[in-house]
């Protein structure tokens, strides 16, 4: 009965083969998933892991992932210290690993232990160089390309700083290329200071104080989110302002921009979101991954998906952004997570 039964067995799988029916593989099993953060502290960071929780929970509760885990650097920033807890994650033997890398290509290495252990690993916000990795980001050379040719387009002419975020950091690295890139175009305007504000307003205030107080001329100012209102603020404690300067895209920086076009002073400004939902949105493309989908044509370039950033914002359509923020608390950034419908719709 038993070799009857077997031949039975066997005997129905050719059938389903020869009528053309799929059998569908076994499931993976529910995921662990272990997030290495890069750096914290920051309002933006903190959104974004925010952003990170909120979909892992969802995705626990639904019965979607077995676990998560979130580690944030003790040094913000520093390489080998992620690389560590990435290899922690590897030797836990978790399932899914995204990163926020602090380094392009210092990582390779260790993403490639996590990969030979047969672990998906995605970085998001930045990307990073190594082979087989997916990254969610936006294109942040293009992203500071707009920043910047505002402001040298409105200025002309004129002496201007920049205050730049982490040393390194791969996005940082694209934005600053964009800025040099633009002055190129505008000989007239003099980059006459060029430092850290570490992404961190009360660092960049106490920076551009420094700057301000060596008594130079300061008529713009290219700076990033999540250190623009420090960097006002420093003028503003001087009694001085810039002429034009990029803006966070924040409920601070805003009430200062409104105050100041109220008083009509001379001085303009743009903000562009860096949505830190970004982090959200990458543990939703890395799920998908997981589960055995594959990207439509043309969704990647390269092996990154750059995430696509609507809103920019200045004197001209100010009150969109102020609508925006205005009952939002100060430490409140313009954020959002791609929708799990938009992020399915990336793939076949």
């Amino acid at each position: 009965m038993k070799k009857h039964g077997l031949k039975l067995i066997i005997t129905g799988l050719v059938m389903v083969l020869a009528l053309g029916v799929s059998v569908s593989a076994a499931p993976k099993k529910l995921p662990v998933v272990g997030i290495s953060t890069g750096s914290s502290g920051t309002s933006w960071r903190n959104i974004m892991i925010d952003a990170l929780e909120t979909v892992g929970k969802e995705y626990k509760a639904a019965g979607k992932i077995a676990d998560y885990k979130i580690v944030n650097n003790v040094t913000n920033g520093d390489a080998t210290e992620q690389a560590n807890i990435i290899r922690d994650f590897t030797s836990q033997g978790v399932d899914i690993i995204l990163v926020n890398p602090n380094s392009p290509d210092s990582l390779n290495g260790v993403i490639k232990e996590a990969q030979d252990a047969g672990i998906l690993v995605l970085a998001f916000d930045a990307t990073v160089t190594a082979p087989n990795v997916i990254n969610v980001t936006l294109d942040h050379y293009a992203w500071n390309l707009k920043n910047a040719e505002f402001i040298c387009s409105t200025l002309k002419s004129g002496n201007a700083i920049q205050i730049y975020g982490l040393d390194g950091h791969p996005a940082n690295n694209d934005r600053i290329r964009a800025t040099a890139d633009t002055l190129k175009k505008y000989p007239a305007i003099k980059l006459v200071a060029n430092t850290a504000g570490y992404w961190d307003q009360t660092k960049a205030k106490e920076v551009a104080t420094q700057i301000i107080g060596s008594g130079q001329k300061i008529d713009g100012v290219f700076t990033q989110d999540g250190m623009a209102y420090g960097v006002l603020s420093a003028f503003e404690d001087a009694n001085k302002l810039p002429k034009v300067m990029f803006g966070d895209p924040g409920t601070a920086f805003f009430k200062e921009w409104k105050k100041l076009r109220d008083k009509k002073a001379d001085f303009k400004a743009c903000a562009q979101p860096n949505p830190p939902g970004i982090g959200g949105t990458g543990f939703r493309v890395a799920l998908d991954l997981y589960t055995g989908k594959t990207f439509k044509a043309g969704v990647l370039q390269g092996n990154t998906y750059f995430y696509k950033v609507g809103m920019f914002i200045t004197d001209k359509n100010f009150d969109e952004g102020w609508a925006l923020l205005k009952d939002k608390p100060d430490d409140y950034l313009l954020s959002e997570i791609m929708a799990q419908d938009k992020v399915d719709a990336l793939f076949k």
